[in-house]
């Protein structure tokens, strides 16, 4: 059937993870459905149902809402997520919504951390 034929199709992973490379700048609303992981510049609302990673490079400035945020490099904003871990060259300046909140020694948290359930405002 060649190369398109209906048999040689492979189908998405769940685990597939969508990446914003080093360099690459957006503005705008992101919705992933899996995991994501940000090596650039973005500036706007991201929704991302499994996993968020902001890399060394990564620079976010916004709001967040996903299950699990990791972050070493730089976010400014609102979070909401029910993990999130700052890793040694993360730094984070905001507002957080979580119970499950992790610092590594080096990472830098400027900002409010809030409970899940508080009303926006």
């Amino acid at each position: 059937m060649g190369i398109f034929g209906g048999n040689n199709r492979v189908k998405s992973q769940s685990s597939t993870t969508t990446l914003i490379a080093e360099g690459c700048s957006i503005n705008g609303h992101i919705k992933v459905e899996n995991q994501l992981q940000i090596d650039g510049y973005v500036e706007g609302q991201i929704e991302v149902n499994n996993l968020l990673r902001i890399s060394e490079t990564g620079n976010v400035v916004g709001e967040i809402l996903t299950e699990r945020l990791i972050i070493n490099g730089t976010f400014e904003g609102v979070c909401r997520a029910t993990y999130i871990e700052v890793l040694s060259s993360g730094r984070v300046t905001g507002t957080v919504y979580s119970d499950n909140l992790s610092i590594e020694s080096g990472g830098k948290f400027m900002g409010v951390t809030k409970s899940p359930e508080e009303p926006h405002k």
